[in-house]
């Protein structure tokens, strides 16, 4: 008889690892699934190759992270670990553990960037390490809120419900931000268009009836110079003018990089015409919609806002929030403590107060983070609906000016004509 260790998967998709007798490692496979476990591991104890196994594992892991652990989440990484977890979630929910599910995925998935999660996450797992910590590794696929929220449903062994909050809330994420990418590129558009006949009648079409009306005895008339000696005006000074520009957003951003900066200069976001409520309004929804998945997830409010503190991106709220967090570890209700730094409007707070007297806090965050994603959807609208005004309106005055000074100089020349 020898001693085996091993590492498997209970009921739950949480790892147990442990020891067991048998005469050989088939046999310790079929002890460990006779006890309700899935193997994911065995090895002989005290096994000689322990260490040269390992470090094969480690390597094997530091290459399949190479160049990828030190990226930060895109927009493409993040559509590629939302897809791997849906299917993740498909195969969980049918009853298959963590460990399987994941190895199942490595085995069939096609697509290379799942596949690679798919591989990785298994390597992990394999380890004895949870999902949670193994998602950390790839966050070129997957954010640090994400990680959190799951190791909250594994804490508490509701891995599926917590896997299903977390992939609504990333479709909706994208959903909005799909929205405002999509809304500001017909302004942009509009824009560039703009810009483009403005230089094109500037500098290629403004020359050539300058010479003509010159032929014809004629001049530009006052606006046709003013617009041809701002060009020449801007072409002179614009270089000088971008280089400070460039200087000054480097000195900002070194600036904000700071302590106190960061602070003033985020600050600063949130009051700026339009775009501060929009900014202000998405945190609040993100800080509402994962708060309220940790709270179903069944763990303490004084953990689930320590973890919510660490995803808020804007650190002048991120530092009210930790305020707030210190008062109800102290003994203060959250509704009072998110008051009293005014973090939430008063409505929400109401229905917060609400929510914890009832015991239904879960609901009523819940409610508040679809009430501020109305109000960040109609904000977006209003902010695309005046920009894409401002646009136009900004394109067609370009163009009429010219055009008229154009238009206006030629008149002028004509009717100096005698025949």
């Amino acid at each position: 008889m020898a001693r085996f260790s091993y590492v498997a998967i209970d009921l739950r998709g949480k790892t147990a690892p442990g020891e067991i007798v048998a005469n050989d490692i088939k046999e310790a496979r079929l002890k460990i699934k006779q006890n309700g476990l899935t193997p994911i591991k065995v090895k002989a104890s005290g096994d000689g190759g322990k260490s040269k196994t390992k470090t094969k594992k480690n390597v094997s892991l530091q290459n399949k992270l190479r160049g990828g652990k030190k990226r930060s989440l895109g927009g493409k990484g993040e559509k590629i670990g939302l897809e791997f977890l849906k299917r993740l979630l498909e195969l969980h929910s049918s009853g298959m553990p963590i460990a399987d599910a994941v190895k199942l995925l490595n085995q069939r998935l096609s697509d290379p960037g799942q596949k690679e999660i798919a591989g990785v996450l298994w390597k992990e797992l394999a380890e004895g390490k949870t999902l949670s910590r193994s998602m950390r590794n790839l966050p070129q696929y997957f954010s640090e809120s994400s990680s959190f929220v799951i190791e909250a449903g594994e804490a508490t062994g509701n891995v599926s419900p917590i896997l299903k909050k977390v992939i609504s809330h990333l479709e909706e994420k994208r959903e909005i931000r799909s929205k405002v990418l999509g809304s500001m590129a017909y302004p942009v558009f509009v824009g560039l268009i703009a810009f483009g006949v403005v230089l094109f009648f500037l500098f290629f079409l403004l020359p050539q009836i300058e010479e003509m009306l010159a032929s014809l005895g004629g001049e530009l008339n006052l606006m046709a110079k003013v617009l041809i000696n701002g060009s020449n005006w801007v072409l002179a000074v614009g270089p000088f003018f971008l280089l400070a520009l460039l200087i000054a957003s480097a000195s900002v951003l070194q600036w904000s990089k700071t302590e106190k900066g960061g602070m003033a200069f985020d600050q600063s976001l949130l009051k700026l015409p339009l775009f501060g409520n929009i900014f202000y309004l998405s945190e609040m929804f993100q800080l509402a919609s994962l708060l309220s998945t940790l709270i179903w997830s069944g763990i303490g409010l004084t953990e689930n806002l320590r973890l919510c503190e660490k995803t808020i991106k804007n650190r002048y709220i991120r530092n009210k929030f930790r305020s707030a967090r210190a008062l109800v570890n102290e003994g203060k209700s959250l509704p009072e403590a998110l008051r009293k730094f005014r973090l939430m409007p008063l409505m929400q707070l109401d229905i917060l107060e609400v929510g914890e007297r009832t015991g239904n806090l879960g609901n009523s965050m819940e409610d508040s983070s679809k009430a501020f994603r109305l109000q960040l959807t109609k904000k977006i609208k209003t902010m695309t609906t005046l920009v894409s005004g401002g646009a136009l309106g900004f394109a067609f005055s370009l163009v009429a000016l010219v055009a008229i000074s154009i238009v206006s100089s030629i008149f002028q020349v004509s009717k100096s004509i005698s025949y």
